[in-house]
């Protein structure tokens, strides 16, 4: 079969939409030159000739719109899986009914794969907890709800499961064929500049294409009906100005009803205080915030800053949840990869403000929350304070230049407690550092730290300094693993197969409690813990176990999990008491997230011990 390349189809995909287009166009579309796509469709007509008819005053169409759809069809069926999703489901939702034979002939797919596919559709609209699902009866498809709710499904796909776009770049386009991104976007900014409303540009980009779907529909004669609208009227006024700007600007009529539509759009973009509901949510924010401090160990109660910024977050999204505004995050696995720790305690709190607000978050909402902890995380470390003990032939004579010399090593704030002598060295016990500097070689001190000072504390010596520190805040997760906790060659068909194998062998050595299984699948249905690299790291919301430990699963052949592949498996048990192993376990993970070849590496070891040294980065002894 001949075979487009991935930019050729996306400029056959624009001649579908437009009648002619210039190579201007498709260069600024594709950020590409204008000699790229003249090569692209010199490449086209040598493999279909004639399809790509060129013009010199209008640029270039073709006449041939059959032959276009079919060699569209044949790559893939319009491309990602994604992307075909959502134009299944686009177009289920564009009519009343559709005959499964005749949409699976235009689509150019067997009958069966379009069945597969409409399965697929509908897990992921369970998942999201939506109600709706395609049905199918005699052989015709078909959604029943009402417009409101058809918008929130065609929102959701095209925000949470078409991944095929960029922040930087309206590359959500493609997925319009009579509706301007661009111009929404402009006409959207100079009305938000003039009513002085500031939002984030992942919201200018939402809020767009809410608006682009309103359009589209409406177009198609598929305008809302009677749906609860907010009462402020502020709400209903920005609505009613911008949806006359909007006719004025694009010649566009549209049902009244669509004020309200917009109304409550604005609800979820733009904050009203309200003082009662600030208040409860003030109470929410604390009481996460204790809850974390005693599961995680990690003390977020002072950090005023943290506290505004979540107590800002939750206003938007009881707004966002009242209104069906959800955001979506574009860096959501880059963070879930690199801030596990941060990302698995947002997850904690989605728990609990799922709870408080009776809703179901997306992963993009609770990514929002691991950027405020993470900046939160930042300012905590600016007041890391180390107590240090210099055992120096100087005496107090160096005492200025020490202290002003090691004031601030990176997020330490270190305090030079005192300058000791060789003569003194007995009195280090009663003063209690965190860690002795020494101007004295091999000095040894049972149960406090020394480091050597090699060049009069330079800035090499600065380094090293450092690097101690943050061992020292870190304790060997070695102690985690057991060998009988780990399983190599296994055969499972499906996660759940692996979480219950792992419980029971948790549950076997009184590592878990009999329900640990359950909370885990719990966990599971808020935010997957598949996080790319073959790795799955399984466990609870909440810090459930009776004891720290990690069961350890290597697959002989990769799983599906959250549509990604797992062949690696580490099942957590997290016990209340906090333990320091976890940042180090949880910090070679993220190393191994990074490091491809290592995780491959890892992924087919067959002993315990092999595993424990490539995991360990060392000799490891049984």
């Amino acid at each position: 079969m001949k075979v487009c390349s991935q930019r050729q189809l996306k400029i056959l995909k624009k001649l579908l939409d437009k009648e002619y287009v210039t190579t201007e166009m498709l260069s600024n579309y594709l950020h590409v030159s204008d000699r790229t796509i003249r090569n692209d469709i010199h490449g086209i007509n040598e493999l279909f000739p004639g399809l790509v008819i060129q013009s010199r005053t209008k640029g270039v169409y073709s006449d041939d719109l059959e032959s276009l759809l079919q060699i569209i069809g044949q790559s893939d069926a319009f491309g990602p899986k994604e992307y075909t999703e959502f134009n299944v489901l686009k177009q289920i939702l564009s009519t009343n009914h559709m005959d499964i034979y005749e949409f699976a002939d235009r689509l150019f797919m067997s009958d069966s794969s379009l069945t597969l596919m409409i399965r697929s559709i509908n897990q992921k609209l369970q998942n999201a907890s939506f109600k709706s699902r395609i049905r199918r009866k005699n052989n015709t498809l078909f959604i029943e709800c009402d417009e409101d709710e058809k918008r929130r499904l065609l929102f959701y796909f095209l925000m949470h499961e078409y991944n095929d776009h960029s922040i930087y770049r309206m590359d959500y386009q493609s997925m319009f064929s009579s509706v301007d991104l661009s111009s929404i976007r402009e006409i959207s900014i100079v009305f938000l500049k003039k009513h002085k409303i500031n939002i984030r540009d992942i919201e200018l980009i939402s809020f767009t294409i809410h608006v682009a779907l309103m359009i589209e529909r409406t177009i198609q004669g598929n305008s809302i009906g009677d749906i609860e609208t907010v009462e402020n009227t502020y709400y209903v006024g920005l609505a009613e100005e911008y949806l006359n700007l909007l006719s004025e600007k694009c010649s566009w009529s549209f049902n009244k009803n669509e004020v309200g539509y917009l109304a409550n759009l604005f609800a979820g973009k733009v904050l009203l205080e309200k003082s009662d509901q600030i208040s409860e949510l003030e109470t929410l924010v604390n009481r996460t915030l204790h809850d974390i401090k005693d599961a995680y160990g990690i003390d977020f109660l002072e950090d005023m800053e943290l506290k505004e910024k979540l107590l800002v977050h939750l206003v938007g999204l009881n707004n966002r949840v009242r209104h069906h505004a959800y955001l979506n995050n574009p860096m959501k696995e880059q963070i879930k990869i690199q801030f596990p720790i941060l990302f698995d305690i947002s997850v904690y709190m989605a728990d609990q403000i799922q709870e408080y607000f009776s809703i179901h978050l997306y992963e993009d909402e609770i990514s929002y929350l691991t950027l405020h902890l993470m900046g939160s995380l930042e300012r905590i470390k600016k007041k890391n304070s180390k107590k240090v003990v210099i055992l120096s032939p100087l005496g107090e004579s160096g005492f200025q230049y020490f202290s002003h010399r090691i004031q601030f090593i990176h997020e330490y704030k270190i305090n030079v407690i005192q300058i000791i002598s060789m003569q003194e060295i007995n009195s280090v016990y009663q003063l209690k550092p965190d860690l002795v500097l020494s101007f004295y070689d091999e000095v040894h001190i049972d149960g406090i730290p020394v480091y050597t000072v090699q060049n009069f504390l330079d800035n090499e010596d600065i380094e090293n300094i450092y690097s101690l520190l943050n061992v020292l805040n870190k304790e060997d997760c070695s102690i985690l693993f057991e060998e009988d906790l780990f399983f190599a060659g296994k055969n499972f068909a499906c996660e759940e197969d692996v979480i219950h194998f792992l419980c029971e062998k948790l549950k076997h050595k009184c590592y878990v409690q009999e329900d640990y299984e359950n909370l885990i699948l719990e966990r599971e249905k808020v935010a997957p813990t598949a996080y790319g690299n073959l790795f799955a790291i399984p466990h609870p919301i909440k810090r459930e176990g009776i004891a720290n430990k990690v069961a350890v699963c290597i697959l002989r052949k990769s799983i599906e999990w959250d549509s990604q592949k797992v062949k690696v498996i580490f099942l957590a048990s997290l016990a209340r008491k906090n333990n320091k192993n976890f940042e180090d376990f949880f910090a070679r993970l993220t190393d191994l997230l990074s490091d491809y070849q290592k995780a491959k590496k890892l992924s087919k070891v067959n002993t315990y011990k092999e595993f424990m040294e490539i995991f360990l980065d060392k000799k490891y002894s049984l």
